[in-house]
């Protein structure tokens, strides 16, 4: 069962209840705290942006496919309450920036808990707020080089992870060619470990992820000290939906798109990602659904019924299997820009299976 199309009545339910309420602004800051927004009347003449209207109803498909955010709403109609609440909270007149519908996602999000508010009747079992199957708890913790002081820092908030587009494509081509490591990698033992992962290993997108944000470093705490020492990532908890966002520089030939497509999977162990340092044998992700950018619109791909189906305007497309997918991509140009994994636990309680495999075989 689908959604309803959401994009063909868009236009007249948009104008409708943008004339009858006031606009909120949210800050689409990436941290879980934010202000009340202040209230900006819209203009009756004002029209929704076509771009934002399309992500949006992009999004909603796209949430829809997995099964914790289905199980919290229930029903199509609250798929539509919900589209009606972002409505009036959100202002979708401004012009969509390069790469911001990740952005969009999070003002999403942000709203939940608001328009969950007063809905008692139907709670979650375990009273958790929806937003919070999407949130992800990252410590950073790092040792010295030369004094040697171990510090953690508390849990910093974020809905996943964002990623460079072209830093894929980099990385993976470093892995082809060990030798194009880039020289900005000055620690000797830092750029020999880069080495030693190219040269020997197969290098998994879960891999390709580690390196391209092992670059991190920070500077020593002690006084006096100020030594900066590369920071390792780690979480305690295991969100129940994580969440990759690919930017794009919105230029790229139809080969940079496969190049960079090319690296990326349909399951995912996040202990491969970050240190893990919590006790669930539960560690890997599987890919449900995208939003991706195709021309000037967004399309929304999924895994539905053990083939991967394109869903663009009220129109679907079956793709296949996984490779039918990756020549999509760079046969029409379309770029992945929010990619929705589901903790396999999820899944279990969600369909009673297991998914596993590249082509999305269930046991």
């Amino acid at each position: 069962m689908e959604i309803p199309n959401l994009i063909t009545e868009m236009e007249s339910l948009k104008v409708q209840e943008v004339e009858k309420v006031d606009q909120k602004l949210v800050d689409p800051d990436l941290s879980v705290k934010h202000d009340d927004a202040a209230h900006e009347p819209m203009k009756p003449e004002e029209k929704p942006n076509a771009a934002r209207a399309s992500a949006l109803d992009t999004i909603l498909k796209s949430l829809w496919k997995i099964n914790v955010f289905k199980k919290a709403l229930t029903s199509f109609t609250e798929v539509d309450q919900l589209r009606d609440f972002i409505l009036n909270n959100l202002s979708l007149t401004h012009p969509m920036e390069s790469n911001g519908v990740y952005d969009f996602l999070v003002t999403i999000l942000e709203l939940l808990p608001r328009w969950k508010t007063g809905n008692d009747e139907e709670e979650e079992e375990d009273d958790e707020p929806l937003k919070s199957k999407f949130e992800v708890y990252e410590t950073l913790s790092k040792i010295c080089n030369r004094c040697k002081m171990e510090i953690e820092y508390p849990p910093e908030p974020a809905y996943g992870l964002i990623v460079v587009a072209n830093s894929l494509r980099r990385i993976k081509a470093s892995h082809l060619f060990p030798c194009s490591i880039p020289t900005a990698f000055h620690d000797a033992k830092k750029r020999f470990w880069l080495l030693s992962q190219c040269a020997f290993e197969d290098l998994t997108f879960e891999k390709i992820l580690k390196v391209e944000r092992i670059t991190l470093m920070m500077p020593c705490d002690k006084e006096g000290c100020g030594k900066r020492s590369y920071v390792e990532r780690g979480i305690n908890t295991l969100p129940s939906v994580f969440t990759i966002a690919l930017e794009w520089e919105n230029n790229e030939t139809e080969e940079e798109i496969s190049a960079t497509t090319s690296v990326l999977a349909t399951e995912i162990d996040i202990s491969e990602i970050y240190k893990y340092k919590g006790d669930s044998i539960f560690t890997k992700y599987r890919l449900v659904s995208m939003v991706c950018l195709w021309g000037d619109q967004y399309s929304c791909i999924a895994y539905e019924n053990k083939s991967w189906v394109l869903h663009f305007d009220n129109e679907n497309e079956v793709l296949g299997d996984w490779g039918g997918v990756l020549s999509s991509f760079a046969k029409l140009k379309i770029r992945p820009e929010i990619l929705f994994f589901e903790n396999v636990m999820g899944q279990i309680k969600g369909t009673d299976k297991i998914v596993f495999g590249s082509l999305g075989e269930t046991f």
